[in-house]
């Protein structure tokens, strides 16, 4: 009787310690992806602000030329271009560089996509939102930021 009370005692002792394993890991995987998520949307939003600031060297600082290459609508960016990409619901990849892409390397679950909304002459509007799938369940993050005619603002602020 005893030997029986001791392996109900150790087995529930080893599928108890397994479950809080499995939950563990389980969780690392999920604020890992998060995480991923949120530097993907981060990378995306950096990216269309250094369009704007591009356009800016190139002396583009008028009323609408500021804005050049950010028409409203959706859009893909990748961190090594200048321009947006035509939207489309491609997954990223990620190469054997760990650099997120669409070029080359092996499929990721993280899908991203730009927003452009032209507010004013003088703002717009940028939302980038990354999805993914976790255990059937759709995830996403979505980060927004506003960018300004810098020279249109401070011109207003002289007067």
């Amino acid at each position: 009787m005893e030997v029986i009370i001791s392996v109900a005692v150790i087995t529930t002792a080893i599928v108890a310690s397994i479950s809080l394993i499995s939950y563990s890991v389980s969780s690392i995987v999920s604020n890992q992806n998060k995480m991923i998520a949120i530097h993907l949307a981060q990378e995306g939003i950096e990216i269309v602000k250094n369009i704007r600031d591009t356009n800016w060297l190139l002396d583009k600082r008028g009323e609408l030329n500021w804005r050049d290459g950010l028409d409203e609508g959706n859009y893909r960016v990748q961190y090594n271009q200048v321009s947006l990409l035509s939207f489309s619901n491609t997954s990223l990849k990620i190469n054997s560089n760990n650099i997120y892409q669409y070029s080359s390397g092996s499929r990721t679950p993280f899908y991203r996509r730009i927003s452009i909304v032209h507010i004013s002459n003088e703002q717009i509007k940028v939302v980038c939102e990354i999805t993914w799938q976790e255990k059937a369940r759709n995830k996403s993050v979505q980060l927004e930021s506003r960018l300004y005619n810098w020279l249109i603002e401070w011109k207003k602020h002289l007067h």
